[in-house]
């Protein structure tokens, strides 16, 4: 018997549409700190069209709380430390650069947090970008499959 939720016999449907990338971050978590730990990756040409941050418990740094999600090569690519607010609780919009544009290559996306002030104690948010993944060919047309 067919799979149902396979409709079209040619693609399916984890082949294109919009991908949700998600992780939870917690103060201390390894790398955090350098802009190092990872949160997912895209293809080249997929197109963030969304992100954001909810910050589940307030990151307290005594003066500043930086809380960013980029690149390697930019930090606040898709959620710049303005966005995200890391001191207060809440669901927040993304507006980096990136968002909208089709990734030149490949692309890692990392998670990073700064702070000033005493060091923070507590901090916890959940980050995620969503991603339009174009395909330009089925792989499956050059065997004839």
């Amino acid at each position: 018997m067919p799979n149902p939720i396979y409709t079209n016999p040619y693609r399916h449907p984890e082949d294109t549409g919009l991908h949700v990338i998600t992780r939870e971050v917690n103060l201390g978590a390894i790398g955090l700190d350098t802009g190092k730990f990872p949160i997912g990756a895209l293809e080249k040409n997929a197109i963030p069209v969304r992100a954001g941050v909810t910050i589940l418990t307030a990151f307290n740094a005594a003066t500043t709380n930086v809380l960013e999600f980029g690149t390697s090569g930019d930090a606040d690519y898709l959620i710049t430390s303005t966005n995200a607010a890391a001191g207060s609780t809440g669901t927040k919009a993304g507006t980096g650069v990136g968002i909208g544009q089709p990734l030149a290559a490949d692309t890692v996306f990392y998670a990073k947090f700064g702070q000033t002030g005493t060091a923070a104690t507590t901090g916890k948010a959940v980050v995620w970008v969503e991603a339009i993944v174009p395909r330009t060919e089925d792989p499956r047309d050059a065997s004839g499959v």
